[in-house]
């Protein structure tokens, strides 16, 4: 069953210049600040969070919906879904963002300005607007000595395309008509289907981006894609799967290695910065 929830005061209003997306399952000990960094974003433009829940059973609904009467930004779809990219769809499909963000339930915004830094100067639906708005993201534990990940934009991304390069999906502002014209995600994915939707695009369109210079999110480790060896080399396939037979072996070979010399060239060892990125207030 479908639930989707709208308050009034948004009801009749104009489409919102951005959508931030996030999907969730079970995600009560985390979604807070995700949703608290959303909703207390200072813009001076539209913005809505579409909030996806699959059938949470431990309170994330309840979190939701008392953030929902705290902020008229909060859009909710309560409906059940195939997987996480499964659901990312149902985002996707309930989004009217010119642009639209996918923020997942363990992921936060790091500082109030960060929508208002990304968007400026955009007007809606300006001819001039760029396809891509991509930031640099963290990836770790605030606070603690061990491994992490600044995963920074490649500086050739948008310049070359088909290498295997790719941006960190969390901070990447992408405009929501192309990503509906590829057909969303592929649902089937389970790992990779974020990094297959950016080839996707760059294969289809010549992407024009701008570069963000500030952190756009912050990721909490232990993501399903990022949880160990195996998903990392179970998502690998689904790339190598996915571009074979567009591009053949060798191609989609060179493209997964890229891909992964990136992911490795991201990681760090040290204390994590004890900077506040975000606090539910």
């Amino acid at each position: 069953m479908q639930h989707v929830g709208m308050s009034p005061a948004r009801a009749g209003c104009t489409d919102p210049l951005l959508s931030v997306v996030t999907v969730s399952l079970n995600a009560a000990g985390t979604i807070e600040d995700t949703l608290s960094s959303v909703c207390l974003q200072q813009v001076d433009f539209a913005c809505e969070h579409v909030c996806v829940d699959g059938g949470s059973t431990d309170g994330t609904r309840e979190v939701i919906d008392r953030w929902a009467m705290r902020s008229d930004r909060i859009r909710r779809v309560y409906q059940a879904d195939r997987g996480i990219f499964d659901a990312m769809n149902h985002g996707l499909h309930a989004a009217r963002g010119e642009y639209v963000l996918f923020l997942n339930a363990d992921d936060f915004l790091v500082a109030a300005d960060t929508l208002a830094t990304a968007l400026q100067g955009l007007e809606p639906n300006s001819a001039d607007n760029p396809d891509l708005v991509v930031g640099p993201v963290c990836m770790g534990l605030p606070g603690s000595r061990g491994v992490w990940r600044y995963r920074k934009v490649p500086a050739l991304l948008g310049r070359v395309r088909g290498l295997g390069l790719y941006p960190p999906h969390q901070g990447m502002f992408a405009k929501r008509e192309l990503l509906a014209a590829i057909g969303g995600f592929d649902a089937r994915c389970r790992f990779a289907g974020d990094i297959i939707q950016y080839y996707d695009l760059e294969r289809l369109f010549p992407l024009s981006v701008r570069r963000l210079r500030r952190y756009v999110a912050f990721m909490r480790a232990g993501g399903a894609a990022n949880s160990g060896f195996g998903a990392v080399s179970a998502g690998s396939l689904e790339i190598y799967r996915h571009f074979q037979p567009i591009r053949g072996a060798a191609r989609a070979s060179a493209m997964v290695l890229v891909k992964s010399l990136q992911s490795l060239c991201e990681v760090r060892y040290g204390t994590l910065a004890t900077q506040r990125w975000w606090a539910a207030e």
